[in-house]
């Protein structure tokens, strides 16, 4: 006799390409052209595992910036989708860089290290994402947070029970999708990391 399992599924996409001009800064920056293909290609492909998925549809979530708001309603438009819900703590965090441990992570060149004062405020916002999202499920449920790519990898690490240092050890492609899955009892589950398989080789990017 088989048990129904109940889950949440968790969808992070990371956004598409952008564009760094000057010294706007990440409240501005924009998707590029690349960008805006990426993303439509990814609304295509969240169209095929929506419409396979089990239990309750949760909703679209992303953050603020641009780059990520911008790809999730591209992404929206694919899936027919009116709604968005923009939460302020889904923006990009920074890349942490521990001194003492360089040694067992090692260390991206030209990457500053960061102070205390600095992890905490990463840590609280990891911990504010993971109290909304990653709570124990009642019910099988599903959503999908177009995103940034550092969040995206300390929320894998902290799924992993890996230190938050870990992250330099993951790649992260724009429209990327990353499947985490959280079941009762705490148990959590990576069942998929940076897939680009929805897009062609020449619409493959990283920075």
């Amino acid at each position: 006799m088989s048990l129904e399992v109940v889950y949440s599924r968790i969808l992070l996409v990371r956004h598409g390409h952008y564009e760094r001009i000057g010294d706007q800064g990440d409240t501005v920056w924009g998707l590029t052209a690349l960008g805006r293909r990426q993303a439509a290609r990814t609304g295509r492909r969240l169209v095929q595992l929506i419409e396979a998925a089990q239990g309750k549809f949760e909703g679209l979530f992303a953050s603020p910036w641009p780059r990520a708001l911008q790809t999730a309603e591209i992404a929206a438009h694919e899936l027919n989708i009116d709604r968005i819900k923009v939460k302020p703590y889904l923006h990009e965090v920074l890349p942490l860089l521990d001194a003492d441990k360089i040694a067992e992570f090692g260390a991206h060149p030209g990457l500053p290290f960061t102070t205390a004062e600095e992890r905490a405020v990463t840590v609280r916002q990891i911990e504010r994402v993971r109290e909304r999202f990653f709570r124990t499920p009642k019910q099988t449920s599903f959503c999908v947070i177009f995103t940034h790519g550092n969040l995206i990898r300390y929320l894998v690490t902290s799924t992993l029970r890996l230190p938050y240092e870990a992250w330099s050890r993951f790649d992260c492609c724009h429209c990327g999708i990353t499947e985490l899955r959280v079941y009762p009892e705490g148990f959590e589950a990576l069942i998929s990391y940076n897939d680009t398989g929805h897009l062609p080789a020449g619409l493959i990017t990283t920075a």
